[in-house]
């Protein structure tokens, strides 16, 4: 079972994913969308590349497979800036290649891929020579992970006919094909059809590890032999055509489009679960107004069938559109699909919608852990009750009960209830003689099934109110350095002041083991903190918090070194204006990757930096874009996003002179830390 780990001391805030805006439909422009077909748009499981079929200039001949790149990735709320298409050359021919399939394993990465096609005969070049029966085809292909190439397209024998047959779908964990046919017993027209394939024998020690690791789709069926088709039946079908099937990500749903019941013969979304007695298709639901939820109608719509009126009042203007084609981010955030309805560039356009709340999937979500008595050093489990609300009334109430020992381990908790996802929860937590807490369970989006959340909520003991009044024997600002353990004063600890106007920095004086700002700041600024044998943290303030500060001592934390692990001491170094990893950084990183994988309660902070050169806006850009970089590699070998945060850091926390070329190299750095 997939975990979440969070260590809560105080104050109450969102868990696991933030609500989700509501957002504009999106319609495509150039050059995504043509005056040509685009059509079929297959997006990678992260929202990255979008593949799709078009017959736009510059391809092969005919209709080809291409693929976009989406500049504004890695951001899921950001409106995608699609680059020019690439042409797939590599299975594309002067004939016909479309209406595909792609099979992701465990890391997102395309393993197969199934599409339709044409037998070819190429004279030119024999690797695009195809065989196969007369009319459409299904090919399959599988890439190779060593050479990053495509296998030369093999017609499946097994699977197709002497009639047509196109629009493979391959389910996420790669035993089932649905595809479309017009071959005999079927219901009449186009119907869909069904082939399965058993899985190969896998390394059981293998399996279960990646499946630890990762909550993405498991890759159960590699290869095999496909069986012989059979159709969908009844509640699937019918006397009309049923095209374009496509499975959600977890494989228990199907999408695909119909003319069913339409005056006009015009294809319409529908959607099929799965039943999970017995594992076949439930009757199919219409996806209209928008997607049949109770949603207001958006002032944004694009049409038919997202956001038409529930009383058909413009159902005029789209009356006359086909929409075929659809797939969903892996993330349960949106949909991609295609229709020719009007707006668009050409004939069929690519679009992107938001997918409704609910349409995303519910599941069981365990929620455990241990609430804490913050009065004591070493820390026992409290008796206290925690109170889980959805909107404005209970719909639990849990306790926590006394427990002493070893209580580091995940495997110790004082409380357990499960609770089911797609919701926003609000947990408060009280035990007499503490502070209340309050804590948000967000649910919503996609968290996935078999999930759950370990959580170590640490109430404070109620202690006679503290003066807060300015201390008048204190002028200016004062600053002391302290264990964030042991709460006791750091000896030998310095304090480095910095603004706009001291980029350089300046020393705070020290006395009696304070730091005193005797001269009120007129603007923002930043406290580095530093120690031997602790982990340098820096401090920043607004021009807002300064007259909260004066007449005051404001308490810096660090921690000792002894409480990390040393690849917390890992450095990552940039030349000047650069932001791109190096192959040995990369090796570096696979190293931390491995233990925050493989720990499941940590969690760190990928800290950007850079010299002082340069503007303190382009600075703090320059040491985003470089913790970001090291963010995605982190994210792409697996680890998980609740487990890193990124902080851009510019030039406020040198770690050498920035008056020499040698210190300004050491500067240009990310470096990382502990978080609870």
């Amino acid at each position: 079972m997939k975990s979440f780990y969070f260590l809560i001391p105080f104050l109450s805030f969102g868990l696991l994913a933030q609500p989700l805006p509501k957002t504009k439909d999106v319609r495509f422009s150039h050059p995504l969308n043509t005056q040509n077909v685009e059509y079929n748009p297959v997006v990678s499981p992260n929202g990255r590349y979008l593949v799709f079929q078009s017959n736009r200039p510059g391809g092969e001949g005919g209709m080809d497979i291409w693929i976009s790149e989406n500049k504004s990735f890695p951001d899921r709320i950001k409106t995608p800036e699609w680059e020019a298409p690439k042409n797939f050359r590599e299975l594309n021919t002067s004939n016909f290649e479309g209406m595909f399939s792609i099979l992701f394993d465990e890391e997102e990465k395309p393993y197969e891929l199934y599409f339709t096609s044409v037998r070819n005969s190429d004279a030119r070049d024999p690797k695009k020579n195809r065989e196969g029966y007369d009319g459409l085809n299904i090919y399959y292909t599988k890439i190779n992970p060593r050479t990053g190439l495509w296998a030369l397209p093999v017609h499946l024998n097994e699977v197709n006919s002497h009639f047509e047959d196109k629009m493979p779908a391959i389910s996420p964990d790669g035993c089932s094909m649905i595809f479309s046919s017009n071959r005999p017993g079927g219901r009449g027209g186009y119907d869909l059809w069904i082939s399965k394939r058993n899985p190969l024998t896998k390394d059981k020690s293998e399996t279960k590890e990646k499946e630890s690791e990762t909550d993405k789709p498991k890759l159960i069926c590699r290869d095999g032999i496909w069986q012989k088709p059979i159709a969908l039946g009844e509640d699937i079908n019918s006397k009309d055509d049923e095209i374009s099937p496509s499975y959600h990500w977890d494989g228990n749903r199907i999408y695909f489009s119909s003319n069913r019941e339409d005056k006009n013969k015009k294809f319409s979304f529908y959607y099929a679960e799965t039943d999970p007695a017995n594992g076949r298709f439930l009757k199919p639901v219409a996806m209209g107004s928008p997607f049949n939820t109770k949603q207001a109608i958006s002032g944004d719509s694009t049409g038919y069938p997202f956001d038409t009126p529930a009383d058909y009042s413009t159902y005029s203007l789209w009356e006359e559109s086909d929409n075929e084609g659809i797939s969903i981010t892996h993330d349960d955030l949106w949909f991609y699909f295609a229709s020719n309805r009007p707006g668009g560039e050409g004939q069929f356009d690519i679009y992107k919608t938001q997918v409704p709340e609910d349409l995303r999937r519910t599941y069981e979500f365990l929620f455990r852990g241990l609430v804490l008595d913050g009065s004591e050093a070493i820390m026992i489990g409290l008796d206290s009750t925690l109170k889980i609300y959805d909107d404005t009334k209970p719909i639990q109430i849990i306790t926590s009960k006394r427990i002493g020992g070893d209580l580091t381990g995940e495997d110790q908790e004082n409380f357990r209830t499960v609770i089911k996802t797609g919701k926003l929860y609000r947990v408060e937590i009280s035990s007499p003689g503490f502070h209340p807490q309050e804590i948000l369970l967000d649910l919503r989006g996609n968290v996935g099934k078999g999930k759950e959340q370990y959580s170590r909520i640490v109430l404070q003991p109620i202690r006679p109110a503290k003066d807060d009044r300015p201390d008048k024997t204190i002028k200016g600002i004062r600053f002391v350095i302290k264990d964030r353990k042991t709460d006791l004063i750091i000896p030998n600890a310095e304090a480095i002041y910095f603004d706009d106007l001291a980029r350089k920095g300046k020393m705070i004086p020290s006395k009696d083991n304070s730091f005193t700002l005797e001269k009120e700041p007129n603007i923002g600024f930043e406290i580095l903190a530093k120690a031997k044998g602790y982990k340098e943290e820096t401090y920043i303030f607004s021009d807002k918090q300064i007259k909260d500060l004066v007449g005051k001592e404001t308490v810096l934390y660090l921690r000792n070194l002894s409480d990390f692990d040393d690849l917390y001491n890992t450095v990552i170094y940039f030349p000047f204006n650069e932001r791109a990893l190096k192959d040995e950084d990369k090796k570096k990183l696979d190293l931390l990757a491995d233990y925050l994988i493989h720990h499941k309660n940590e969690k760190v902070e990928i800290g950007g930096h850079t010299d002082n050169i340069g503007k303190k806006e382009y600075n703090i850009s320059l040491s985003d874009d470089r913790a970001t970089a090291v963010y995605q590699y982190l994210r792409d070998k697996g680890v998980a996003k609740e487990k890193m945060k990124v902080q851009a850091y510019y030039y406020s926390q040198p770690i050498a002179d920035n008056e020499t070329e040698e210190g300004r190299a050491r500067n240009r750095r990310v470096n990382f830390k502990k978080i609870d």
